[in-house]
């Protein structure tokens, strides 16, 4: 026989094989998956609630439709021919292969129902509340939104938990459970009435220029007030409120109705702003300046896939993460 004829031959006889492979049943190469992960037909077989003979008997069969041996027998087991062994590969790559398929359409499937939980700083509301969410609703009318608000310790305890899906807050403590999707700088600001003493200073504001204004701040659980609580331990500068709230919204109303001092980004409270009935001033200080906002999952997670489609829509259409 010529060159050409035995690459022929061989071809046939790879043609045939692959026929045998792929018509092989599941369960019987789960039996021998089973045989060989094991070392024994025994342990195999009570694994799979069958009987010894019924296991063997069914590895026989492929041993026979292959023609070729896949398991070698000694005093205490069985263990893997080299054969044996690529055809566990086989079947372990194919069942590798059909878990990733069956979540990857289960995440399709779930797309068009499904329920996503974000845990979200007060001050992202006038941004978040536009088009970023309206838009993502109205393109997923099945898919539910499970929204919380509260403290920047309660945001991050929520993500970490796996109670909320997403977190949009502002300043989150380093931690290497977090991954961060999106950021941006934004400093705080001294937030007041266009009126206020403040606003008429012709220069940038430092830390000890609050002093002996009415203050209101967010509690020591906030982003905001922990970035002031650091600037005031630099400045040796020890800061009283003369109100509390955990709510930036009653904040915003101190400063504007009871001529008031509150320290925000600029972002969330941009109404305010653009209509002229707050003003912002610089505040000068390192640690102020290098606040930033996060858009943040729990490292690691696999989000759902209507989860994972909302935090691609918030990165690119939220205007705080924009230059």
């Amino acid at each position: 026989m010529d060159e050409a004829g035995r690459e022929l031959r061989s071809e046939k006889q790879r043609r045939a094989l692959t026929a045998r492979i792929v018509a092989l049943d599941h369960r019987r190469l789960l039996y021998l998956h089973e045989a060989c992960a094991s070392g024994s037909i025994r342990a195999a077989a009570e694994r799979l609630a069958t009987s010894p003979s019924a296991l063997s008997r069914q590895i026989m069969r492929i041993e026979a439709e292959l023609q070729t041996s896949l398991l070698e027998r000694h005093g205490r087991g069985v263990r893997p021919t080299e054969a044996g062994a690529v055809l566990v590969t086989y079947f372990a790559a194919q069942q590798a292969a059909l878990r990733d398929a069956v979540a990857e359409i289960h995440d399709m499937q779930q797309l068009r129902r499904g329920l996503v939980s974000l845990a979200v700083g007060e001050g992202f509301l006038s941004d978040l509340m536009g088009h970023p969410l309206r838009g993502f609703v109205e393109a997923h009318p099945q898919v539910q939104i499970d929204f919380h608000l509260g403290s920047t310790d309660e945001l991050v305890g929520r993500v970490l938990e796996d109670v909320s899906h997403i977190g949009l807050l502002f300043n989150p403590p380093r931690e290497p459970r977090i991954q961060s999707h999106a950021m941006r700088r934004h400093p705080l600001c001294v937030i007041a009435h266009p009126r206020h003493p403040l606003a008429s200073l012709d220069r940038s504001l430092r830390i000890e220029d609050l002093e002996g204004h009415d203050l209101a701040l967010l509690p020591v659980a906030y982003g905001v007030r922990q970035v002031l609580l650091s600037a005031e331990q630099d400045r040796r500068v020890r800061l009283r409120p003369r109100f509390m709230a955990n709510s930036s919204r009653v904040l915003l109303r101190f400063a504007e109705e009871w001529n008031g001092v509150v320290l925000a980004p600029a972002f969330s409270v941009a109404q305010e702003l653009q209509t002229g009935r707050l003003v912002a001033l610089q505040l000068e200080n390192p640690l102020v300046e290098s606040a930033e906002a996060h858009l943040i999952t729990r490292r690691g997670r696999r989000l759902p896939a209507a989860a994972g489609s909302l935090l691609r829509h918030l990165r690119a259409t939220l205007r705080v993460f924009r230059a």
